[in-house]
């Protein structure tokens, strides 16, 4: 982001071609949640108004656990995806992603072990499309929380409510103040169970 992560684009005039961002939220989520859910989905919604991004979609996380064709999940696809981008930045997905292994089931045929991937409750990938309208022709940029370690030492989080902001004030005019380009913010809870 702008200002803390310069790896990460925060809206259109950072990169050659248009910026897409696909938000990732848990299909089912406690009431108080979809209140901040929406509010994210509207500032996504300014922030494409203004030119800020190209375009934004709403996805639900794909379920977790194994896919029907023994391939692994497409949850596991985004994973490995997301978790490339990081390791060549240096960055950790750690902690709003977090993959942990599951003990085997007795009621299980094979018997082995399983790993699951825990999400956030939202997070952004951001991509540079790179061929027309085809979202298969895009360039995975950034993916929002992730971690870094600081020179100190210490590991910084970059949140989804910091890039919003950032890009907000990217895509605001300089004589506008900096608050002009949203409505009241509502922090986002970025872990999950």
């Amino acid at each position: 982001m702008s200002a803390g992560d310069p790896a990460v684009p925060t809206g259109n005039g950072a990169l050659e071609n248009p910026l897409r961002v696909d938000c990732y939220v848990r299909p089912t989520v406690p009431t108080a949640v979809e209140d901040v859910l929406e509010a994210v989905a509207d500032r996504l919604e300014e922030l494409r108004a203004d030119g800020v991004v190209d375009e934004y979609r709403i996805v639900p996380w794909p379920p977790d656990g194994p896919a029907t064709d023994g391939n692994g999940s497409a949850r596991d696809g985004l994973m490995d995806a997301f978790e490339d981008w990081a390791e060549r930045r240096g960055y950790s997905l750690e902690p709003a992603f977090r993959r942990r292994e599951v003990p085997p089931s007795p009621l299980r045929a094979d018997g082995d072990s399983l790993e699951r991937v825990r999400v956030p409750l939202v997070a952004l990938a951001l991509y540079e499309a790179t061929d027309g309208d085809d979202r298969a022709g895009a360039t995975l940029r950034g993916v929002v929380p992730h971690a870094e370690r600081t020179d100190a030492g210490a590991t910084r989080t970059h949140t989804v409510e910091e890039w919003l902001s950032a890009a907000e004030r990217d895509g605001t005019s300089t004589d506008e103040s900096p608050g002009a380009a949203r409505g009241e913010q509502v922090p986002i809870p970025e872990g999950g169970r």
